[in-house]
């Protein structure tokens, strides 16, 4: 039950945090499919910072390696940016390319600081009142900056004319330049704290569990991408939607350490239950998807 528990707690770290990134860049038309890329740079960011620090490192130092991780991530999703606003590439193939990008830098890092064996080797434990799976795990660093970043979204958004403007950039750009609003700028700003966000979520998947780190995050990426989706770019649906698939996720997770003998060897197996319950359900609301009606489309400001 504390292995159920702490699995739960670290999807919903990492899913939420990857699934407000993806919603603020789609909030101002970008499509960020980058989201796996950006995650992937976090997590590397992360392992070698940690790497340099050392095995004795102080369990505080999450305080800054956390935030570093995201601004890495803020500064890749830049290369997003610059092709999709600046550029006015397509958004999509822009989004793989960036991800392709971020496993091919994660491989050679991990060969330069892991002498060629793709294992770095830290193990500086989160910021918790244990740094065991037990339920004193439950109440971390990672769990409380989730939230606080949960509700602080929502009220930005909500209730702020800085989210005002950025919903209505992501709904009729023209609309929103004729009465005054950069809307280049809160493009940057949204792909920016998407990157951010989603740096943080990489950071907390590197602190998840051994040193061993492949590259890449699992596709969490792509399923935060998809819970965005499903949570029809809304701040209270997404956190629902991430609370049912973080529990689907844990499930996945912990059911082969129950039944070692029996459901071990499908461990792999189970680990898609998430993914393919997440197709079966976009693809039976798909005709009720809202999204921005300017998302992945490339703001030109002379068609106004």
């Amino acid at each position: 039950m504390e292995i159920l528990v702490y699995y739960f707690i670290l999807s919903f770290c990492i899913l939420s945090l990857a699934s407000l990134g993806g919603m603020f860049s789609e909030r101002t038309g970008t499509i960020n499919i980058g989201i796996n890329g950006m995650m992937i740079i976090g997590a590397i960011s992360y392992l070698v910072f940690g790497y340099y620090l050392g095995q004795s490192a102080s369990k505080w130092f999450q305080l800054i390696l956390i935030p570093l991780s995201g601004i890495f991530g803020a500064l890749f999703a830049s290369l997003h940016g610059f092709a999709s606003i600046k550029l006015k590439t397509d958004q999509t193939i822009s989004g793989f390319a960036i991800n392709m990008l971020a496993f091919g830098i994660a491989i050679i890092l991990l060969y330069t600081y892991g002498g060629g064996s793709k294992n770095i080797s830290f193990d500086v434990k989160e910021l918790a009142l244990s740094s065991d799976t037990s339920y004193k795990n439950i109440l971390s660093f990672r769990l409380i900056l989730t939230i606080v970043i949960i509700i602080l979204a929502f009220i930005l958004v909500r209730y702020t004319s800085w989210g005002l403007r950025l919903r209505s950039i992501g709904e009729n750009p023209q609309a929103a330049d004729v009465a005054g609003v950069n809307v280049i700028s809160y493009k940057w700003q949204g792909i920016l704290i998407s990157g951010f966000l989603s740096g943080i979520a990489g950071a907390f998947f590197a602190q998840s569990g051994p040193t061993s780190f492949k590259g890449e995050v699992g596709g969490l990426g792509y399923l935060a991408l998809a819970i965005m989706i499903m949570g029809q770019w809304r701040i209270p649906w997404i956190t629902l939607s991430v609370l049912v698939f973080s529990f689907l996720r844990a499930l996945s997770l912990t059911l082969p350490f129950i039944q070692p003998d029996t459901l071990g060897k499908y461990s792999d197996l189970l680990s898609l239950i998430p993914f393919i319950l997440t197709l079966i359900i976009m693809i039976a609301t798909s005709k009720r998807s809202a999204a921005p009606a300017a998302s992945g489309i490339s703001y030109d400001k002379s068609t106004r």
